[in-house]
């Protein structure tokens, strides 16, 4: 009997988040199988080690598996020559496996890979689908549409049902040996467009002009608005989680939670004046987040801890923001995303450069400005067209 085993990084299939496959190949008698054990982006792919970079997220665990499953394929391969197992068992069709399975399975590998947002994502699903005990190869169009009907009656909006069939499309992708049919990529639930609302100048001076209470969240949460705007329309869950000391010599230093870029960028006066203002004064730099490692949870139950108390942090600074928006007769669903949006407007009615606003914004994800990004990584342009942005 003539039978190979190899791990590979499969480059010949690419998932939604950039990774590719990470697999055991098996060549018997000159046909090919694969079993896929995990997904690592390209960037954290050792190709002479074969292996995970040890630099990687969760690397050691994920190092850790994969040497496990290399170990028991191959002693899987010692039985079936000593016809302990039947070549079969080996080669058991991942086609039959449940869509309740291939949940716990996604599980598994998200907790492996650290993806705690994720993860709750594919829990939260778990718990709304009623038919689990479906075999991945028969989720065909009728099952979608009786999913997508159970979820409009839990008051899912089309966008969020959008989202969670391509989650789902994504994990029957990764545990079905079998490509997506054409008819269930082309499942697609209409959709209304969102609109990015932002304020006009007019508008945040108001803001800016309110007169509220001294020490009371509510000021905290117009500050922090106001602080998202002046540094470059930064997300709220980075700015939530900053500390004090991230505001160094004129400069704000951070990693963006979404990317996990390193941002380094100049503070302008009006920044500074907030950031002063609260400096030392509470464990982050603004009073809101307040989470803190528990020690008697592993590194990644704190994380969803930590993420589920961001969204709650969110939350309340939005509640606050209404208010706000009420107060300065402004008539816009005030949120702490829109001061992103207003921030972008304001970038791209001064600075006519889209390379130069891509990175302003930090939107290095969209395909659409992908030939831009190399040329346009230096800080101090940035830093110049900050300045001239909140200039008269």
């Amino acid at each position: 009997m003539q039978i190979s085993l190899k791990l590979i990084y499969y480059t010949h299939k690419k998932y939604s988040d950039g990774s590719h496959p990470i697999i055991l190949q098996y060549i018997h008698d000159r046909k090919i199988k694969k079993k896929v054990l995990t997904s690592c982006l390209p960037e954290n792919w050792d190709t002479r080690r074969n292996r995970v970079k040890d630099c990687a997220p969760n690397a050691s665990n994920t190092n850790s598996f994969l040497e496990l499953e290399l170990l028991n394929a191959e002693k899987d391969l010692y039985d079936l020559k000593n016809g302990k197992i039947a070549l079969t068992d080996l080669f058991k069709s991942k086609s039959k496996v449940t869509f309740g399975e291939a949940l716990n399975q996604e599980l598994l590998r998200l907790k492996r890979e650290f993806k705690s947002g994720l993860y709750d994502k594919v829990l939260a699903l778990k718990r709304q689908i009623n038919d689990s005990v479906i075999t991945i190869s028969e989720m065909d169009r009728n099952w979608f549409e009786s999913m997508i009907t159970d979820m409009r009656k839990l008051g899912n909006i089309g966008s969020t049902i959008q989202k969670k069939i391509k989650l789902i499309r994504g994990i029957i992708s990764r545990y079905s040996e079998f490509e997506l049919s054409n008819d269930i990529r082309k499942i697609n639930v209409p959709t209304q467009k969102s609109l990015k609302i932002k304020l006009s100048r007019e508008e945040l001076d108001r803001i800016e002009l309110l007169i509220l209470p001294i020490g009371d969240r509510i000021t905290a949460a117009r500050d922090l608005f106001l602080l998202q705007i002046y540094l470059r329309g930064i997300r709220i869950g980075d700015l939530l989680q900053s500390q004090s000391n991230h505001f160094e010599d004129g400069r704000f230093t951070y990693r963006d939670e979404k990317t996990k870029n390193l941002h380094s960028m100049k503070i302008i006066d009006k920044a500074g004046l907030i950031i002063e203002k609260y400096r030392g004064k509470y464990g982050r730099l603004f009073p809101f987040f307040s989470w803190k490692a528990c020690d008697t949870l592993s590194a990644f139950e704190n994380d969803r801890k930590r993420l589920k108390h961001k969204e709650s942090c969110t939350t309340i600074v939005n509640k606050h923001l209404k208010v706000i928006a009420g107060m300065a007769g402004i008539d816009k669903p005030l949120s702490s995303h829109i001061a992103r949006h207003t921030f972008a407007r304001m970038a791209i009615d001064k600075v006519n450069n889209p390379m130069i606003t891509m990175n302003l914004l930090g939107h290095t994800s969209l395909a659409l400005h992908q030939q831009y990004l190399k040329d346009v990584r230096n800080e101090e342009v940035l830093d110049d067209v900050t300045d001239e942005i909140f200039s008269n």
